[in-house]
């Protein structure tokens, strides 16, 4: 942890560190990891995994000493799917936030939402959900968001993405907000409609990048550096081409995108900031 924190420092970086309890596998409807036998209906509801959470948050907090403190990775997935659990999980929340403001109170804490299926393009069809943002107000310090728009199924190509996609964020909300997760796949997969290549992935980095610094949003975290080096199978095969790089380290076209934001200075923070 000392080295973590060491290089952090050296390299004037900030740590957002996520901490993600739920299950992706099964859409995020239930506490992932409990020990076998466990009554995994009654999840959040529980009082000892709510402490539990709260145990190891602290325990993050204490020893990383993390900017950005995620709780709860695209949680709306649970309130949509599992709202008894995402009651549970809300007073978990509340009790994690309290306790990490009490002894790192300059942490950023919040969730992170994923977008797609918050707008219901994903695999629900429904209006915009944005209730599932204002269930934590007084307690988020940034609005978070993970974004897949190709898995979207009414999007295929890139200029399909509605021009308002990321800008209805900062109507929603005039704090921090950060892209804590985005992908774009460079291929297409069999028995999903979207267009994915290597152009296709570079013009959405290029739009995300863009949009991201018109609406002044603070932070862009892409999914993965390099595609795995053994494709996924079953529904995370969807995964397996979002990387800026190949498996074996070759560039895509949009390697060069990112390296270019990259390396671009910082902008100065206005007076008083």
């Amino acid at each position: 942890m000392r080295l973590e924190r060491d290089l952090l420092r050296q390299y004037d970086l900030s740590l957002l560190f996520a901490i993600d309890p739920t299950d992706g596998a099964v859409q995020r409807t239930r506490v992932a990891g409990l020990p076998e036998g466990s009554d995994t209906e009654a999840g959040f509801l529980r009082e000892d995994v709510q402490e539990a959470l709260v145990a190891y948050a602290i325990y993050i907090a204490t020893n990383y000493e993390p900017e950005y403190l995620a709780v709860g990775v695209e949680i709306n997935m649970l309130r949509a799917r599992a709202p008894g659990q995402f009651v549970g999980f809300l007073k978990a929340y509340a009790k994690v936030y309290d306790a990490v403001k009490s002894i790192r109170p300059e942490t950023k804490v919040f969730p992170t939402f994923q977008l797609e299926d918050l707008l219901g393009r994903l695999t629900q069809e429904h209006p915009p959900q944005w209730g599932a943002i204002d269930a934590f107000q007084g307690r988020i310090d940034a609005l978070a968001f993970s974004t897949y728009p190709y898995l979207s199924s009414s999007i295929r190509l890139v200029r399909e993405i509605p021009e308002d996609y990321y800008t209805q964020l900062r109507e929603r909300y005039i704090g921090e907000i950060l892209i804590s997760e985005a992908g774009y796949a460079s291929a297409s997969i069999e028995g999903h409609s979207w267009v994915g290549s290597e152009r296709e992935q570079e013009e959405f980095l290029k739009m995300l990048l863009e949009q991201a610094e018109a609406n002044g949003f603070s932070t862009v975290v892409w999914g993965a550096e390099r595609d795995p080096a053994q494709s996924r199978q079953g529904g995370a095969a969807v995964l397996n081409d979002v990387g800026l790089r190949y498996s074996d380290g070759s560039d895509k076209l949009a390697w060069a995108v990112w390296q270019e934001w990259a390396r671009r200075p910082l902008p100065v923070p206005a007076e008083g900031n």
